[in-house]
C-alpha cells in the first residue's frame, strides 16, 4: 500500500479543494449580504437650549431623548417617505433607532474631580447623543440615511411644537355654517376668532420679528396685520349690514339667546358682587386693626421717631418675615428665598379681578340691551334672498378667513422646525455603514473551509488508498490489478484516443518454470525486480498507466509517446534486465509488443491493445531471455 503523504492528496485534490472553499465563501457572501447584513444609519445631535447642561427643556421640562422615536413621530416620518406598511411597520422601525449619550473620558475626569472635591450632589448630565439606526440591505444603502434624518426633522418640529412653542390658536369658523348659528352670532364668533388671532400673533411677533417662512413668505407680523384688517374691516362691514338690515334666520330665537346671556350676566355678577362685597369687608376689617395697632403702640413722647417706631412694630407683630430676604425653617436646611406676598396682597388682586370681571359684564349686558332693542319688532326672518345673499358673504369671509388660517399653521410648522433646529443641532451628517465586515467574514470561511478541505482530501486520500490496495492492487507487485486495468480500459473505450497514444505488453515467459526451478520465492524476487524496473522506466502518472491485467501480463499505456521513446525504453529494460539476471542467477524470458496509434492508424484502446497483444505473443521467448 501507498505510504501516507499528505501533500500528495493536496496535489491530487487541489482544484477540488479551492472550488469548494470559494463556493462556500461565495455562498456565505451572498446569504449574509442579503439576509444578515445590516446598514446602520449614525449621526450625532446636541441639545442646546439655554438649560440643556441641566438636563431640561426650554419649557423646563426634563430632555427625554427616547422622543425622537416615538410612535408618533415615526409613523409621521413613514408618511412623509410614503413608506406603506407592507414594506415596514411603525414598530419595526422604532425598535431599531436607539439614542445613547456621549460621555466622553474627559466627562468622566471632570465628575470624578468634582466628587473629590466633595461635590457629592454632582451628577453629569449629558447633551450629546449618538442616534443610530439599523436595517435590512433589501431596500438599498439610502433607505436607512432617509428614515433618520426624516424621523429627526419630525422630532426637531415636535421639539420646538412641545417644548419651545406656544400652540396654535383655535380656528372655531372652520365649520361656522354647520353650528346653528344666526347670522349676527357668525359674525360676532369671526370677529372673537379674529380678536384671539391677532393678540396670539402679536406675542409670536414680539418674541422673533425676524423669523419668515420660506415656504409662505410671511412673518407673524404680516400675518397679524391681514387677520387684523379682515377684523377691522370686513368683519366690521358684515355687523354693520347685518344690524342695519335686520337680517335674521328666527328673529324670535335670536331674541331669546339674548335675554338668556344676560340673565346668565346677572346670575354671574350676583355671584361677583357678593365676593367683592366679602373682600371689602376683610379689608375694611384689616385696615381697622393696623389703625388700632398704631394708635396703642405707638410712644408719644418723641414725635421725630413715630414713624420709625411703627415700622418697626409692623416688621415686628404684624408681617414677620416679610421684610427678610433669605429664611430657613432649621439650621441644617438650606436657606430659601422667602416669599413677599402678604395675605393682604392676595386679597387685593382678587379684588381687582373680581371687579373687572364684574365691570366686563355690565358691558357685554349692555351691548345684549342694544341687540334687543335693534331686532326687537323686526320681521320674524329675513326674506331669503336677503338671508342667502348675507349667507354667501359670510361663507366668503370664512373661506378667506380659513385660507389665511391654513398659511398660519404652515408658517407655524415651520416654526417650530426652525426652534427645534436651534435648540438641538445635528453635528454630523447622517453616515451609513455596514454593520457586519461581511468581506472579513468572507475570507475566514474561505480559509476555515479550505483547512476542512484539506483536512477532508488528507481523510478521503487515506481512504482511497485503503480501497485501492485492497480492491485494484496486486499483492505481489504492489501494480493496479486486472480489475483496475478493465477499469481503465472502459473509461476510455467510448472515445477515441489520440495519435501519441501509445500502450505496451510485456510478458514473462518462463516465470512458471524459473518457480519450479528455484522455488516460488525467486519466482517473486523476478516479479518485483522486473516490476521495479519497468516503473523507474515507466513511471505511472496521471498520463501514464502501468498494470498487471492477472494473465502474465503487463499492460503500459501512455498518453504521449512515440515510437522512438518507446524503443529506447524497451532497450533500456531489457539491459538493465539483464545485469539484473546475472547478478541474482536466473534466467528470465521476457517477451513484448508495442503499438502506437498513429502509426498504427488505430484509435480505439481495445484495438490498440490487441495489437501490442498480439506482437508479444508472437515474440519467441528465447529472443528476448537474459
Amino acid at each position: 500500500m501507498k505510504e501516507l503523504d499528505v501533500f500528495r492528496y493536496l496535489k491530487k485534490y487541489r482544484k477540488a479543494i479551492a472550488g469548494f472553499s470559494i463556493l462556500a465563501g461565495i455562498a456565505f457572501y451572498l446569504i449574509a449580504q442579503l439576509y444578515i447584513q445590516q446598514y446602520t444609519a449614525v449621526t450625532v445631535i446636541e441639545y442646546t437650549g439655554s438649560r440643556a447642561a441641566e438636563g431640561l427643556s426650554p419649557d423646563d421640562t426634563p430632555i427625554d431623548p427616547s422622543e425622537i422615536y416615538a410612535t408618533n413621530l415615526v409613523s409621521d416620518a413613514m408618511r412623509a417617505l410614503g413608506i406603506e406598511f407592507s414594506e415596514a411597520t411603525t414598530d419595526d422601525i422604532r425598535m431599531n433607532i436607539h439614542a445613547e449619550p456621549i460621555i466622553t473620558d474627559e466627562d468622566l475626569l471632570i465628575q470624578q474631580a468634582k466628587l473629590d472635591n466633595g461635590e457629592e450632589d454632582y451628577e453629569f448630565i449629558p447633551t450629546r447623543f449618538l442616534v443610530s439606526f439599523n436595517c435590512g440591505v433589501r431596500n438599498g444603502k439610502e433607505y436607512p440615511r432617509k428614515i433618520l434624518n426624516q424621523v429627526l426633522q419630525e422630532y426637531a418640529s415636535y421639539y420646538g411644537k412641545s417644548h419651545v412653542n406656544t400652540g396654535l390658536a383655535a380656528n372655531p369658523v372652520s365649520d361656522i355654517s354647520t353650528k346653528g348659528y344666526d347670522y349676527l352670532e357668525m359674525a360676532e364668533v369671526m370677529d372673537e376668532t379674529l380678536e384671539s388671532m391677532t393678540e396670539h400673533l402679536a406675542n409670536k411677533a414680539e418674541w422673533d420679528m425676524d423669523f419668515r417662512s420660506s415656504k409662505t413668505g410671511r412673518s407673524f407680523q404680516d400675518l397679524k396685520n391681514e387677520f387684523e384688517f379682515i377684523q377691522d374691516v370686513e368683519v366690521r362691514e358684515l355687523l354693520s349690514e347685518i344690524l342695519e338690515g335686520k337680517i335674521t334666520k328666527d328673529c324670535g330665537l335670536l331674541l331669546d339667546k339674548y335675554k338668556n346671556r344676560n340673565n346668565d350676566l346677572e346670575i354671574s355678577n350676583s355671584a361677583v358682587s357678593f365676593e367683592v362685597e366679602r373682600i371689602r369687608g376683610i379689608i375694611s376689617s384689616y385696615e381697622n386693626a393696623m389703625d388700632e395697632f398704631s394708635a396703642t403702640n405707638t410712644p408719644e413722647a418723641d414725635p421725630n421717631t413715630i414713624d420709625q417706631t411703627r415700622e418697626s412694630a409692623l416688621r415686628n407683630y404684624v408681617l414677620p418675615n416679610v421684610y427678610d430676604d433669605w429664611n430657613r425653617k432649621y439650621e441644617e436646611d438650606d436657606w430659601e428665598p422667602v416669599d413677599r406676598t402678604a395675605e393682604y396682597d392676595l386679597l387685593m388682586m382678587q379684588y381687582i379681578e373680581d371687579r373687572t370681571l364684574y365691570e366686563q359684564n355690565l358691558i357685554d349686558r349692555e351691548y345684549n340691551n342694544y341687540i334687543l332693542d335693534v331686532f326687537t319688532g323686526a320681521p320674524s326672518s329675513s326674506p331669503q334672498e336677503v338671508q342667502d345673499e348675507i349667507q354667501a358673504k359670510i361663507e366668503r369671509l370664512a373661506e378667506k378667513i380659513n385660507k389665511l388660517q391654513t398659511i398660519y399653521y404652515e408658517t407655524n410648522d415651520e416654526y417650530n422646525e426652525y426652534l427645534g433646529v436651534r435648540n438641538i443641532s445635528m453635528l454630523s451628517s447622517v453616515r451609513v455603514t455596514e454593520r457586519f465586515p461581511i468581506l472579513i467574514f468572507t475570507i475566514l470561511i474561505v480559509v476555515i473551509f479550505g483547512a476542512l478541505g484539506c483536512a477532508g482530501a488528507a481523510l478521503f486520500g487515506r481512504v482511497e488508498d485503503f480501497i485501492e490496495y485492497y480492491a485494484f492492487t496486486n499483492k505481489v507487485d504492489g501494480l493496479p490489478n486486472r480489475a483496475k486495468c478493465d477499469q481503465f480500459i472502459t473509461a476510455r473505450d467510448r472515445r477515441p484516443i489520440p495519435e501519441s497514444f501509445a500502450c505496451i505488453v510485456f510478458k514473462l515467459a518462463n516465470l512458471q518454470a524459473e518457480n519450479a526451478r528455484l522455488g516460488r520465492e525467486a519466482g517473486d524476487q523476478i516479479i518485483k525486480d522486473f516490476v521495479g524496473v519497468l516503473t523507474s522506466v515507466f513511471v505511472p502518472s496521471d498520463k501514464l498507466f502501468v498494470g498487471n491485467n492477472g494473465a502474465g501480463q503487463y499492460l503500459l499505456f501512455a498518453e504521449a509517446l512515440e515510437r522512438e521513446q518507446v524503443n529506447a525504453a524497451l532497450t533500456q529494460i531489457g539491459l538493465v534486465m539483464e545485469e539484473k539476471a546475472g547478478e541474482r542467477g536466473y534466467h528470465i524470458g521476457l517477451q513484448s509488443g508495442s503499438a502506437c496509434a498513429g502509426e498504427e492508424q488505430c484509435y480505439y484502446i481495445r484495438e490498440l491493445l490487441s495489437t501490442a497483444m498480439k506482437r508479444a505473443n508472437s515474440t519467441h521467448a528465447g529472443d528476448d531471455r537474459f
